[in-house]
């Protein structure tokens, strides 16, 4: 598919190309009749169309359409045209993570995103569904608040009664070292992803670049967080732990290590909420903002209150020698 040439998709009113990768191309584009706008990814011919059987492709539509999370793309449609399949999910205009990491991002922030996509890859995963390319240009945000993740264009649907899947594709820098070999894999491998995402937000790069082919490199220990971040080091060895069975097994887990986390850390006392509790649009955030203004606020009463009684007790040290002097 060309870069100039949009695909005619019946439908659907394309207005302009949003990206491209592997997989296939995403469009900004109107749908018919409900006149929403919707991202439109249109698929690359598969490799093996007759992989892919009717069963399988209907279970695909009815999970699709059980994806209803404040952190994941609301899937609207899916279906076929030709020789291509095609997905349309939620339009979001928010920016992308990649551009906030570019911008440099305060630790409030990057909390919001971890929580936030771990909720959405829970809910995910408890469905079947393995998203198989976690990464910064995959995670869009609704206006400045809630992270939403995005493009299914390789996530595998698991079949009933199997836990894992075999992905096809994916981004060499993110992934899992089992996806990387080609192994089947479950929701831990989106995990492993998170944590390379996890390590960028903090270090402004990944920990293993791809070579100068494209291809993942070897992966080995989780590299070492600056000194200020170090308070961290246990979520991040618990997410880039090479073994899959050495990471957590579920979503809940890494957000009750996230939460302990943060109780024992004074840098991030009551940024977040119990695991179980909703988060409103950039409610962590603010929250650790509000902290430190009245960490600020204190420090300034005190220095106010520290003055008064300086002056108080000189008034009645010299009052004192006025009287001692009479």
């Amino acid at each position: 598919m060309s870069r100039e040439a949009a695909p005619q998709v019946p439908g659907f009113r394309i207005l302009r190309r949003l990206g491209a990768g592997s997989s296939g191309t995403v469009y900004h584009a109107i749908q018919d009749g409900t006149e929403r706008e919707v991202a439109l990814k249109v698929f690359e011919p598969a490799d093996d169309p007759d992989a892919t059987t009717p069963a399988q492709i209907e279970r695909e539509r009815e999970v699709a359409a059980s994806l209803r999370h404040r952190h994941l793309a609301r899937i609207h449609a899916m279906g076929e045209h030709g020789d291509r399949r095609w997905l349309a999910s939620e339009y979001l205009a928010g920016g992308s993570l990649a551009e906030r990491i570019a911008a440099r991002m305060r630790v409030g922030e990057v909390l919001q995103v971890v929580r936030d996509v771990l909720q959405g890859l829970g809910h995910a995963h408890a469905r079947g569904v393995v998203h198989g390319d976690v990464k910064p240009g995959n995670i869009l945000f609704r206006g400045a608040g809630d992270a939403v993740l995005v493009d299914y264009g390789i996530a595998a649907f698991a079949r009933e009664g199997d836990r894992r899947v075999r992905m096809q594709g994916g981004t060499p820098e993110y992934m899992s070292p089992e996806q990387a070999r080609g192994e089947p894999v479950d929701g831990r491998s989106d995990f492993f992803s998170l944590g390379v995402v996890l390590h960028e937000m903090l270090t402004g790069r990944v920990p293993w670049p791809a070579d100068a082919g494209g291809e993942a490199r070897d992966r080995g220990q989780a590299p070492l967080l600056p000194a200020r971040h170090r308070w961290l080091q246990p979520l991040l060895d618990a997410l880039l732990a090479e073994r899959p069975e050495d990471r957590p097994e579920d979503a809940r887990a890494l957000l009750s290590l996230l939460s302990s986390l943060c109780a024992a850390s004074p840098e991030a006392q009551s940024l977040l909420p119990h695991p179980g509790d909703d988060i409103e649009a950039g409610r962590v955030h603010g929250r650790y903002e509000s902290v430190r203004a009245r960490r600020r606020q204190l420090r300034r009463a005190s220095a106010r209150a520290l003055l008064v009684l300086a002056l108080v007790l000189i008034g009645a040290f010299l009052a004192t020698r006025l009287f001692a002097g009479d």
